[in-house]
């Protein structure tokens, strides 16, 4: 399957008709498990194909069907929505979010939710995960060669953890638009390893979300994306400035004064300018030893060590090994 042959698959599917709600109730006797501000919120731990036949797996991607009726609900899993065509309305308890073609919404599990009946011309895609992929075990795989990363995974995290939600307010011309395209043709199309294919590709889709994430939107914090902008350009500096970065540099680079970038940094990360350059360095130091056989005293001058037992030293503090150690776990 192609994208073409996706598109005419997911539009010729789109006009079946959708399963009654009552005939789901009634079949599998779901009864609410609590009402919240007057409303029943009923507990999914089935997915369904077309005809109301449980299926199970963990991963399960299907589309949601025009003018179908979904009651508020929560799931033991974590639930994705794709909006591939059109638009769509996901309600929570607190609020309403609109999500525009190429948009994703991640909805944490127990988190009452539902979405609001589509149309005909929209073509909404339901992936549900019954792993975390973003748990932060799972994301500190990102995280390890970049403080900019490690900013951007600790604020998604930090902003699930606040909203049981995180939307993806992105263009219909993203890279997850191609991402997305080859999950849905693998999952529907099935061929050779087509599960570890999907795999793959969820982690492709997870590693450019993360690039995305200082986009992230939630309703109740709009006004952080300014002071975040901030902070990545004072870490892509470091970044890019490591060997030779100075907090006085710095501050005549942007003026301001350095003990303002220095409180930014601090509330922003939970650390201070020069555990954040000694990380940067580190982390460098660490790609050298992995990838070259460069000498160790020539790699701690490389990243800006004029004392080596200080490199030794600072090294072990992050890594819990030596350099010499480190490099001989990664050849």
């Amino acid at each position: 399957m192609n994208n073409s042959d996706l598109r005419s698959f997911l539009l010729t599917n789109n006009t079946t008709e959708a399963p009654d709600w009552n005939t789901i109730k009634d079949t599998y006797n779901s009864e609410p498990i609590e009402v919240i501000n007057g409303q029943p919120v009923y507990l999914f731990n089935m997915t369904f194909d077309l005809t109301i036949n449980p299926i199970e797996g963990n991963i399960v991607i299907s589309r949601q069907l025009p003018y179908a009726y979904i009651p508020m609900h929560i799931h033991q899993y974590i639930e994705l929505i794709y909006v591939y065509q059109g638009q769509c309305t996901v309600v929570t308890l607190n609020e309403e979010i609109n999500i525009p073609e190429g948009g994703i919404i991640i909805i944490d599990k127990q988190t009452p939710h539902t979405v609001k009946e589509t149309s005909s011309s929209d073509i909404i895609i339901d992936i549900k995960l019954k792993h975390d992929y973003l748990s932060s075990g799972f994301l500190s795989r990102f995280a390890n060669k970049s403080i900019i990363s490690q900013f951007l995974i600790d604020s998604l995290i930090d902003s699930r953890r606040a909203n049981n939600y995180l939307y993806f307010p992105l263009a219909s011309r993203s890279n997850v638009v191609g991402i997305m395209e080859h999950i849905m043709c693998e999952y529907f199309d099935r061929d050779f390893c087509s599960a570890d294919m999907i795999e793959s590709y969820l982690f492709i889709l997870f590693t450019e979300l993360i690039r995305h994430s200082n986009s992230v939107t939630n309703i109740q914090e709009e006004n952080t994306k300014h002071k975040d902008a901030i902070v990545l350009d004072f870490l892509k500096y470091i970044e890019n400035h490591y060997k030779d970065c100075s907090l006085t540099a710095m501050a005549d680079h942007y003026k301001y004064h350095p003990n303002y970038i220095s409180a930014v940094l601090k509330k922003a990360t939970g650390k201070s300018f020069k555990d954040l350059l000694q990380i940067q360095r580190l982390n460098k130091a660490a790609l050298y030893l992995s990838n070259s056989e460069l000498p160790i005293p020539d790699i701690a001058e490389e990243v800006g060590y004029s004392s080596l037992s200080f490199f030794y030293k600072k090294f072990n503090e992050i890594f819990f090994q030596t350099p010499k150690e480190y490099r001989d776990d990664k050849h």
